[in-house]
């Protein structure tokens, strides 16, 4: 399907029911009257060549592309998600979209828990359909509303974030300056002085080093954000910068972080770092504010992860238990 525009006019050109369908060619005054009629022609609402349009049998693989082209392409992690949307439809065997019930999409889930994914993982992936379906019916590509929207989201465990001590911080430093990979040490100490991501830290630029700090700019939530580091760190990156880019290095990261032999968490590698720095941070003193300002969270409730490291938090429970005034032959009050 296009729109394109051909003498001041916007020409329509779409085959709603796929390459062997029949072919809709039309012209518009604006664009916003084509994408609209496209809209109503993708969800049956109009007639062709006076035909009663179908019960609305498409296939999830072909309502995933119309999502994409007309919303997923605008977002900043849209291509992935497509690639997970076909990857669920696949494992569903690609249902007719409007017959997925919450039991069909149940059963797939067990199977997938089964097979040693995580809650969370399963989260996101209900959480990935249900947007799509959402915002279709939005666009009015579909006129009814997916059962799977009042799917409930599996609960999940907490997790204790991993992060390495000194000893453990000498033990990596050896083994990442022993890799092959230039790029690899100064990567890695970005990470541990701003508790940027790797792939932050890895797509840092020559330009984006300014006021002796880092300005990370391709960032998860898509906002800028500055970081301050130390002038020796600072100009040994801005040095190394003005020559190329860095290199892809996770995968050296992995191997040299194999070498050291230490345990991390499942699913956390990627972020160790970023852990690493956050902890450090707070234990030393700092501020959970600030800390969010610096990893760039939107909530405060992630940065709060960390808090139970502050050394006033730890001081507290013991100044503050109620043992305190009975241990120390105070009588406990009374109503």
């Amino acid at each position: 399907m296009t729109i394109k525009r051909v003498n001041g006019k916007y020409r329509l050109d779409v085959r709603p029911n796929g390459a062997k369908g029949k072919r809709v060619i039309k012209l518009f005054g604006s664009k916003a009257e084509a994408l609209q009629y496209e809209r109503q022609i993708l969800s049956g609402r109009i007639e062709i060549q006076g035909v009663q349009p179908p019960i609305d049998n498409r296939q999830l693989t072909e309502l995933i592309p119309v999502w994409y082209d007309l919303h997923g392409r605008g977002l900043k992690a849209g291509a992935g998600t497509k690639v997970r949307l076909h990857n669920i439809a696949t494992y569903l065997q690609n249902p007719i979209a409007r017959l997925v019930t919450p039991s069909v999409f149940a059963l797939y889930r067990n199977s997938r828990l089964d097979a040693g994914l995580s809650p969370t993982t399963l989260n996101r992936e209900l959480s990935y359909i249900q947007a799509m379906y959402r915002e279709l019916k939005r666009l009015a590509i579909i006129d009814y509303e997916s059962p799977l929207l009042h799917v409930k989201k599996l609960k999940e465990s907490s997790r204790e974030l991993s992060y390495l001590t000194h000893e453990q911080l000498h033990a990596l430093f050896i083994q990442v300056q022993a890799s092959t990979n230039e790029s690899l040490p100064f990567v890695v100490n970005i990470c541990l002085a701003t508790g940027a991501r790797w792939s932050e830290a890895q797509g840092l630029t020559f330009q984006n080093c300014i006021n002796q700090g880092f300005q990370f700019v391709d960032t998860k939530n898509g906002k800028n954000r500055f970081i301050p580091v130390c002038k020796t760190l600072f100009e040994q990156v801005k040095e190394r910068l003005s020559l190329s880019d860095f290199k892809p290095c996770y995968w050296a990261y992995r191997v040299a972080f194999s070498r050291t032999q230490l345990k991390v968490s499942r699913g956390q590698l990627a972020h160790i770092l970023r852990h690493t720095f956050a902890s450090h941070f707070i234990m030393r003193g700092g501020n959970v504010l600030a800390l969010q300002k610096i990893l760039g969270h939107s909530s405060l409730t992630v940065t709060m992860r960390y808090s139970h490291l502050s050394p006033d938090y730890l001081h507290q429970a013991v100044q503050f238990n109620p043992l305190v005034k009975i241990q120390s032959g105070n009588k406990v009050e009374t109503k």
